[in-house]
């Protein structure tokens, strides 16, 4: 069947990829020179409570940890000291908040996704988890889609996520009544987004644009979402939190895993406990696709758990293709960062039909949407094209060799002829 396929370029490429190869190039010589500038510079970072978590081989046993997971034949734990058996790497991590998500309103004009991502295909029958701030699953653009609730925010008995599946436990509108209970009880809602942001990713995934008559619906309209709350109202997670929201996916039936958020502090690759949960996975055969970060353009700034080679990580380009000034820019040496580019400037999507902290962000003319800028955003977008592949081709056929598959299914962006670059990849990522 992949056979048969052409690969599309998105309309805006034709005409002016020339310009965009130079206006590459141009990011590429800024990045280095900001290295070379900055490079040697000390990097204060805010003091904050932390704990040491050991990457381990799953046979290893650590005595006195606060708290393990187990993926696979990787063990992490959380740890009071940096001590920790032989064969174990350690990372010194922020408690909380160890991670979180931006709402950066649209620094470009607000345009449609399905101007760049046109395809016969809409996702149908692809699951997508989302690890996040949450979703408006009542919103008329998600109600279609959202097919699993868990929480790792608001939490059943001895830990467990607070789980709702769509027809096993009710309906939706069922979910929001116990949805409130919860609230009322605890002070803050168990799958409901409170931030907007997840809300955003999940419309960009996989909206259906009925608010809109169409016309802002998401890159992969007929996938199916499974949304992990992670992430609390003020966009911030727990470590102990998203490594729970990854174990818990581990066994889970889903094809790709939307990780739009940075964890904080230095990337320490191999070492890092978020990286080896993405990783492990991956190795599951989940497609797991992650943000650069949004602290470009000084080299070195892609974050975990995108630095993986595991892990799709996503740059953020404009509507004319160019490299987003905040997008997170990789280094030299290997693997190159990040793998591909997506849409992340002016970025319309869903937003929550209550007030949250994206509510200053409305679209004017439709409230029900807004625009925002973002390596989030351009994850997402990834992901639905991803999710589209997935489709035509089939999940093992894209995940089997995927930096190849990466390669061949992006549009490039360099001007020296390079593969792969530490500001694009392998360029714009395109549907089928």
């Amino acid at each position: 069947m992949a056979g048969g396929l052409k690969e599309r370029k998105p309309f805006f490429l034709a005409p002016r990829l020339a310009r965009v190869r130079l206006q590459t190039a141009a990011a590429v010589l800024i990045a280095v020179g900001l290295a070379l500038l900055l490079s040697p510079l000390p990097q204060p970072r805010p003091k904050a409570e932390t704990a040491f978590y050991a990457v381990c081989p799953a046979s290893v046993s650590v005595q006195g940890a606060e708290r393990s997971w187990v993926f696979g034949s990787v063990a992490v734990y959380k740890l009071a000291s940096p001590r920790a058996p032989a064969g174990c790497r350690v990372a010194e991590r922020a408690v909380k908040p160890a991670a979180s998500v931006a709402l950066n309103p649209s620094s470009g004009p607000p345009r449609p996704l399905s101007t760049f991502y046109p395809s016969r295909f809409t996702g149908a029958g692809v699951r997508v988890a989302v690890v996040d701030t949450g979703v408006d699953y009542t919103h008329p653009d998600l109600r279609h889609a959202v097919r699993v609730l868990a929480s790792f925010v608001v939490r059943a008995g001895r830990g467990a996520p607070l789980v709702w599946v769509v027809g096993v436990n009710g309906t939706l509108e069922e979910a929001r009544s116990f949805d409130d209970y919860v609230y009322s009880v605890v002070g803050a809602h168990a799958w409901l987004d409170e931030n907007g942001h997840g809300t955003h990713v999940c419309g960009t995934i996989a909206g259906s644009g009925a608010a809109s008559g169409g016309l802002y619906r998401g890159v992969a309209p007929d996938a199916e979402l499974w949304v992990v709350k992670a992430f609390s109202k003020d966009g911030t997670a727990t470590l102990d939190a998203i490594l729970d929201a990854l174990y818990w996916l581990l066994d889970k039936p889903v094809d790709i895993v939307n990780l739009s958020f940075a964890v904080q502090g230095e990337s320490s690759g191999d070492a890092d406990p978020v990286v080896a949960a993405a990783e492990q996975l991956a190795r599951a055969g989940k497609i797991v696709v992650a943000a650069a970060g949004n602290d470009g353009p000084i080299p070195f700034t892609v974050t975990a758990p995108a630095v993986s080679p595991l892990v799709v990580a996503v740059a953020a380009v404009d509507g004319e293709g160019r490299p987003a000034p905040f997008s997170g820019v990789g280094g030299w040496g290997s693997p190159v960062k990040p793998d591909v580019a997506a849409i992340g400037v002016g970025v319309v999507a869903p937003a929550p039909t209550y007030p949250t902290r994206l509510t200053p962000h409305l679209l004017p003319w439709n409230r029900c949407y807004a625009a925002l800028d973002g390596t989030s955003m351009a994850t997402a977008a990834a992901s639905g094209v991803l999710a589209l592949w997935v489709e035509a081709v089939g999940r093992e056929a894209v995940a089997a060799n995927l930096q190849d598959f990466l390669r061949r299914r992006s549009v490039p962006t360099s001007p020296f002829l390079l593969p792969k670059t530490f500001v694009n990849g392998y360029g714009l990522l395109v549907p089928p």
